[in-house]
């Protein structure tokens, strides 16, 4: 455990102006990138409504994964790095305002959880607000062991830093125990998007996509019209092969923990909805899903994409794309990282939409996000206000601090090579979905487009009606275990 002293160095923001103002100029970015970005900024001049109080000194617990370290970092120095250094900036920004400290400890998700469960089971009140995994951390609501965001007087989840679409995966009867947004940069960096290889689209004399996303025509049919013959035998041996070496190329590159999800909530896909009272229930739609599958399945079976359903061969799918034989590859945004060592010129964009009907476009978070809950052991009204006022904080100031530079510079800048791919991460990242189905119920139910895909099935019918009776009763587990949770 670690604490971040706040003490302020006006020359360390001295350095931080420095580093930010030189962004745009890293000398690993192409020249492109110095093109005007058109897209227009949000407003980060949005005030949060705080009180202007001091905490005299007060400590404040922070527990996270290790995987999640950059939604904090523990480091009370800058080291060049601007990501890093924008959150270390907004730390020191809220501790200066609030008079604070903060006090940072991580470790692996399973034991964040265990020691979540331990500090509330035992009342012994040792963190003030906890980044958890998004699946695993689900059952803590179910459990008494975190608090409802309505009990937090000060958070205002009709802020733009907190996610729109937050309620339907993590409410119940109007209590939500779990929420994200520009509090956690990871988290945005493993929301869904789709690269494209701009080399491959000037040598078979393709537009780009960016003026479909803007005009709201980025759709499936538009993928599979791109992607329809793509996948080609290059070399002349009969087959068509994502081994190293080869020169085969495909339409799409793409993996079965990643391009079932993407795609299915990109195109509207909910498994379970909410009645009057915010109580879910499963309820597929068997017209929508069957419309929904079928475009999936022509662009990645109908259209021959190099569809990897090995767990270990996930690098072969990436590695296939960065070598310049693949037209398209869905993956998150942190990919783009990997893909800065690409000879090809690539682009970003969100992944499309149904069709021209649906307004927008939709994002998949992978389930290893961090959620941000705070424990049951936060009980009287000054905790309360204290926890909640600082949570907002943290929210707030890097919605103003850290996402331009997430934006701007690791996404934008450093690692995209197009102004109009700097214009796509908005569409992406302010457009992020969560179903109850797939946090609570990620095997099976929450899971039944991989499963179809990876077999090869074309009618998804039997498959939703056979989970009826185990989504149902699961749901009414969920729900039951949250009333009961709520009562003690």
């Amino acid at each position: 455990m670690k604490k971040i002293l706040c003490v302020i160095i006006s020359a360390l923001f001295v350095l931080s102006a420095a580093l930010f103002t030189g962004c745009a100029k890293d000398p690993a970015a192409s020249s492109e990138t110095t093109d005007e970005i058109t897209t227009a900024p949000e407003d980060t001049e949005i005030k949060d409504d705080l009180p202007e109080v001091s905490f005299k000194g007060k400590t404040f617990r922070v527990i996270l994964q290790e995987d999640s370290a950059s939604d904090v970092f523990t480091e009370d120095h800058e080291i060049g790095e601007p990501l890093h250094d924008a959150v270390l900036q907004r730390n020191i920004k809220v501790c200066e305002r609030f008079g604070i400290e903060l006090d940072v400890s991580k470790d692996e998700y399973v034991a964040v959880n265990a020691a979540i469960t331990r500090s509330v089971k035992a009342g012994s009140d040792e963190y003030d607000l906890c980044f958890v995994h998004m699946v695993s951390g689900a059952s803590l609501a179910q459990s008494n062991l975190v608090l409802p965001f309505e009990k937090l007087p000060y958070v205002d989840l009709e802020k733009p830093w907190w996610d729109k679409d937050i309620w339907n995966g993590f409410s119940i009867r109007n209590n939500l125990m779990m929420v994200n947004g520009d509090i956690s940069p990871r988290s945005f960096s493993i929301t869904s998007c789709m690269y494209f290889n701009k080399t491959m689209f000037d040598r078979f004399d393709l537009e780009y996509p960016y003026d479909l996303v803007r005009s709201g025509e980025w759709t499936f049919d538009k993928l599979y019209e791109l992607t329809k013959g793509m996948t080609r035998d290059e070399d002349g041996d009969g087959k068509v092969t994502a081994d190293s070496g080869s020169s085969d190329i495909y339409c799409l590159t793409s993996w079965y923990l990643d391009v079932p999800y993407s795609f299915y909530y990109a195109a509207g896909g909910m498994l379970v909805s909410k009645d009057g009272d915010d109580v879910p229930y499963y309820n597929p739609d068997l017209e929508r899903d069957t419309v929904i599958y079928k475009k999936i399945y022509d662009v990645i079976i109908g259209n021959n994409a190099y569809f990897e359903t090995d767990i270990g061969n996930y690098m072969r799918v990436i590695g296939t794309f960065l070598e310049g034989r693949a037209l398209f590859h869905d993956s998150t945004l942190n990919a783009a990282g990997t893909l800065r060592e690409m000879d090809d010129e690539f682009g970003i964009l969100p992944v499309p939409k149904l069709d021209t009907a649906q307004s927008d476009y939709r994002s998949f978070v992978n389930g290893a996000s961090s959620m941000v809950c705070v424990p049951a052991t936060v009980t009287s009204e000054s905790q309360r206000e204290f926890v909640s006022i600082i949570t907002e904080a943290l929210a707030s100031e890097a919605y103003r601090t850290v996402t331009p530079v997430l934006k701007e510079t690791y996404l934008k800048r450093k690692v995209t090579r197009d102004a109009d791919s700097a214009d796509m991460i908005d569409y992406i990242v302010r457009n992020r979905v969560f179903d109850m189905a797939y946090v609570n119920m990620h095997d099976g139910v929450g899971s039944y487009v991989r499963d179809l895909l990876k077999s090869g099935a074309t009618d998804i019918s039997s498959t939703l009606k056979k989970y009826q009776k185990t989504a149902t009763k699961k749901i009414e587990t969920i729900v039951k275990a949250f009333d009961k949770s709520m009562k003690s």
